[in-house]
């Protein structure tokens, strides 16, 4: 027997799909302490960026914040804890695109 969990959309199309398939468009390396950059990828109509951030190397205070928008990463100077918001220690950013 199989067990599992399954939704489907208003015209009765499967919409569960587990882990989300990702298109990898870039790589971002992030040097210790930089807290600025803008990087624009090449994604079709529809499409935005979005990013995950690989494990770090020892950063422990906030130090940058990183947006994804359209098909821009952008990365600025943060001095508090919160959402979008990182160490800015070395560490790289794995740019994928998903539908908008």
């Amino acid at each position: 027997m199989v067990w599992g969990f399954q939704t489907w959309d208003a015209n009765g199309k499967p919409n569960n799909y587990g882990i989300k398939p990702v298109s990898v468009v870039g790589r971002i390396p992030l040097a210790v302490g930089q807290n600025a950059g803008s990087w624009s990828f090449t994604v079709p109509a529809g499409m935005k960026v979005g990013f995950a951030v690989s494990l770090d190397e020892g950063g422990s205070t906030v130090g940058r914040r990183i947006v994804a928008s359209g098909n821009t990463i952008t990365v600025t100077a943060a001095s508090t804890v919160g959402l979008g918001n990182y160490p800015a220690s070395k560490c790289e950013l794995v740019v994928f695109m998903e539908k908008a």
